[in-house]
């Protein structure tokens, strides 16, 4: 069965004459004439191809079907009464969802700035990734995630994107390590003859770490070590294995520890910006709106 054009004018005026028993009662209730009742039942029963009510000259009476349709219909007008209701909760921020997507180096931070939004609107659900900077990229593109939070975004005419908070880009080692030892600036070139531990392609760090070397970074008679999260770089730099360039904000707690020293070198540390990303010139929700915000004045 197909409904075609039932309206809520219909509906209520069916269970009117459910509740009532009685066309003229119904048009009372309603301030209608019982013909309007009349005709509104019939367009009704028109509609959904289906005989509602047995129409008697003292009462009426439910059909199946009408004893059917009662019941679903009283479940439509409390959602469409609810409907303000629920509306203004969004907007008060009460209800609402934000999809967001970090990149795995600011996810040393955000959860406690994502933390700290929630509790001040627990009625917000946060659905949180987290990926490489091309992941995020891409679920920004492809309208998976409202907000990615990222570094330098590429460029793309149809984003916009605003900056949220620093971290600084620097060079760790075993405390062991020669390199930890010196009581100098070390050079590019000095740094490149030891084994470098990189992550993947695609990663922002990957990146600026090659845009630090330029050329060196393919002259290295080391081919890199390639691990695809920060945790295993900073496990395998304590292990021992090589050198790695990381933000400050993955390794403070190994770095105040004494499991990783920071070197000193050259052209560090790269000052670095984290952004929220979104596709541009789109409708926003008010829970979005409302956590950009905040992501802006917390500053990461």
């Amino acid at each position: 069965m197909r409904i075609k054009n039932v309206t809520l004018v219909q509906l209520r005026t069916f269970l009117s004459l459910v509740r009532n028993e009685s066309f003229t009662k119904a048009g009372q209730d309603l301030a209608v004439s019982p013909a309007t009742v009349t005709s509104q039942i019939k367009q009704l029963e028109e509609s959904l191809d289906a005989q509602l009510v047995f129409r008697t000259t003292r009462s009426v009476r439910l059909t199946d079907a009408g004893a059917v349709l009662a019941r679903q219909a009283t479940k439509i007008l409390h959602l469409i009464e609810a409907i303000p209701e629920r509306l203004g909760a969004v907007e008060n921020l009460e209800r609402g969802e934000v999809s967001v997507g970090i990149i795995g180096t600011a996810g040393y931070v955000m959860p406690k700035i994502l933390a700290a939004y929630q509790d001040e609107h627990p009625g917000i659900h946060l659905d949180l990734m987290m990926g490489n900077r091309n992941t995020i990229w891409d679920a920004i593109l492809e309208g998976k995630i409202d907000i990615g939070i990222m570094g330098t975004p590429p460029e793309d005419t149809n984003i916009e994107s605003e900056v949220i908070g620093e971290h600084n880009l620097v060079f760790v080692a075993h405390p062991r390590h020669p390199l930890a030892k010196l009581e100098r600036e070390i050079t590019p070139k000095e740094l490149i003859k030891h084994q470098l531990i990189a992550r993947e392609v695609g990663s922002g760090t990957r990146l600026a770490m090659a845009a630090y070397f330029g050329a060196l970074f393919h002259q290295t008679n080391r081919t890199p070590v390639v691990l695809d999260t920060n945790e295993g770089i900073k496990q395998a730099v304590i292990a021992g294995m090589g050198i790695s360039m990381l933000s400050d904000a993955t390794c403070q707690l190994e770095l105040e520890q004494g499991l990783l020293k920071r070197l000193s070198v050259e052209g560090t540390p790269i000052l670095r910006q984290w952004y929220a990303i979104r596709v541009a010139k789109m409708e926003r929700n008010p829970a979005e709106i409302s956590l950009l915000k905040f992501l802006i004045d917390q500053g990461c």
